[in-house]
């Protein structure tokens, strides 16, 4: 397989010259979704500031990667000044995501926390080392993938990697290596979101593998191991996320490819099937909890208004209301101690354990907390359980306070907050963290906070916000949005400048389908690649609002998106690119 310009021959690449230039994506592709390694990392100043309780951190997923990760990339910086191709010049459009990156750099320079914003906080590394590496794989896969022969060789790695993933997460699934929640699958990408994440990008690739092999044993071991890994780690993610945008592939890639399908039906029947067939065996092992996550990507599906909803935490003094949705309570702690009463004043009546240092609510609608308290003249300290929400209050300085997320007492934030009102639970308490970070965007404009210092600029002590979340004790580090991670980082301006190039990549992907020849075989092969490639690049979006980039899967990302705007490129300027032989 070679590459060959209007009326010239290209020099064919040696299979040494393959290899070499190959190897920076065998690690993208293979080692890093794979690796697992325990690391303990030191908490810098900076985390140490919202961390106080510890001092270090023990990473088994994300460190390992992001090292490896800046290998591979300074590995493709290398190679590419020793193998440069005079011939391959630097596109144009690769401006675009070279603003992105300045406004990236700008951010983390200008950061009030530019440790992490330049390395990453823990259990991320998204920093603008991080960013940077990002930028360096969509280049030079641009300019080191040169031929199908050798991107489907590394597709093929990416694939094997995935039985790894695979076989890792059905020992999670199936209980040997048990994980929590049950039936969950993270494997070892270290997070069930990001496996969907993974499966999305997996599966157009993977469905592209069956289509482009002629030969009949090759087809089926692809369409048992390739699609089946992907569709059981899609499964077992239980990411309405990744379902929507699995959906989503396969339609684009069933539209485009609608002809070929036609011509080998029986292959498209089985596919289908085959991922039914997978689909209710895992049902059935799991006890129809998958069919219930299905069913959840429907956002009115089972809303639950019996749930207490917390709309108000407030501090007075020496006094504190919490009001609910059924409810509201009145808090004061005088020298009688804490005592209690409802929103019309009246006392609530309680009973106290001096033994065991608890408290019960006899009366209706309080009767479902408990607390426990220490009362003495020195410490003055409640803690109240409401449906599995706990919130404590201490005595400090003459003034009631919260103890916050931190372990400290503290005052209640007040955030401004945007949409989601009454529908913060929405999308597993993403409607949540969107409403609060979507105010942030207004001091995001042209430069962001710096990239991964989402942790920093949340308000943390919302109170009451934090108890519709979760827990206070939780600790909000990323927005579970791609958009508003770059946004909040980098800037408003760098988040244009990224899509704008991703459009670019849609647009020409689909231009070049719709009025690609449809009659020879190499054409035949470049729809199939250019179809996948666009396909993973559309389910990538779609997770990415509700998922955050993450160093284990981000870099096939790019890389896929580096190698598609070398074909597309190559089709503006007429060039050739044809098929030289078998895999």
């Amino acid at each position: 397989m070679h590459i060959l310009e209007k009326g010239k021959d290209t020099a064919a690449m040696s299979d040494k010259n393959i290899i070499i230039s190959s190897i920076p994506f065998v690690f993208i592709t293979f080692v890093i979704p794979v690796i697992i390694w325990h690391i303990r990392v030191m908490h810098n100043e900076e985390m140490g500031m919202v961390l106080l309780k510890t001092t270090w951190y023990d990473d088994y997923f994300h460190l390992i990667k992001a090292i490896f990760l800046l290998f591979a990339a300074l590995l493709m910086l290398i190679i590419y000044l020793f193998k440069r191709d005079t011939d391959t010049v630097f596109p144009k459009i690769f401006l675009l995501p070279v603003f992105y990156f300045a406004c990236v750099l700008l951010s983390a320079y200008n950061s009030e926390y530019r440790i992490s914003a330049f390395f990453g906080i823990i259990d991320h590394y998204e920093g603008c080392l991080t960013q940077f590496c990002y930028m360096l794989v969509l280049i030079f896969s641009y300019f080191l993938i040169r031929d199908f022969r050798q991107y489907i060789a590394i597709s093929k790695f990416m694939l094997t990697a995935s039985l790894i993933v695979a076989f890792v997460g059905i020992l999670q699934f199936t209980g040997v290596n048990a994980t929590e929640p049950a039936y969950m699958v993270s494997s070892t990408i270290g997070n069930s979101n990001y496996v969907g994440t993974y499966s999305v990008l997996l599966l157009p690739s993977a469905m592209s593998m069956v289509f482009y092999e002629s030969d009949f044993a090759k087809r089926a071991c692809y369409l048992l191991l390739f699609i089946g890994s992907a569709l059981f780690l899609l499964f077992g993610s239980m990411s309405g996320a990744a379902f929507a945008a699995a959906f989503m592939t396969a339609v684009v890639f069933t539209v485009f490819m609608r002809k070929e399908i036609k011509k080998r039906y029986k292959w498209y029947f089985a596919l289908v099937m085959y991922g039914i067939m997978i689909f209710l065996l895992m049902n059935s092992y799991s006890k129809g909890l998958l069919l219930e996550e299905l069913k959840k990507t429907n956002p009115f599906y089972n809303k639950n208004t019996d749930k207490i909803h917390f709309k108000d935490a407030s501090l007075f003094g020496d006094s504190a209301t919490i009001r609910t949705n059924k409810w509201t309570l009145n808090i004061k702690n005088d020298n009688s101690g804490f005592t209690f009463s409802n929103e019309l004043g009246y006392p609530v009546a309680i009973q106290k354990d001096h033994e065991l240092q608890k408290l019960y609510f006899k009366t209706a609608p309080y009767s479902g907390i408990t607390g426990h308290l220490r009362e003495n003249e020195q410490f003055q300290w409640l803690m109240l359980n409401i449906e599995g929400k706990d919130i404590e209050f201490v005595k400090y300085e003459g003034k009631l306070q919260v103890v916050g997320y931190n372990g400290l007492v503290t005052d209640i934030e007040y955030p401004e907050t945007l949409g989601f009102k009454g529908r913060e639970s929405f999308a597993s308490g993403r409607g949540y963290i969107w409403s609060r970070a979507l105010p942030l965007l207004k001091k995001a404009v042209f430069l962001g906070f710096g990239p991964d210092t989402f942790t920093y600029i949340f308000p943390q002590n919302d109170i009451a916000g934090k108890l519709n979340y979760g827990a206070i004790w939780v600790i909000i580090s990323k927005p579970h949005n791609w958009y508003l991670q770059i946004a909040l980082g980098s800037g408003i301006l760098s988040l244009a400048f990224l899509i704008c190039f991703i459009v670019w990549f849609i647009v020409n992907s689909l231009k070049f389908l719709h009025r690609a020849p449809k009659g020879g075989d190499e054409e035949r092969r470049e729809m199939i690649i250019i179809c996948a490639i666009l396909s993973a690049v559309i389910g990538y979006l779609i997770t990415g609002v509700f998922n955050d980039s993450v160093v284990a899967v981000s870099p096939i990302f790019w890389m896929t998106l580096g190698f598609g705007t070398r074909m597309l490129v190559n089709a503006g300027a007429n060039v050739e690119i044809k098929y030289n032989g078998g895999l």
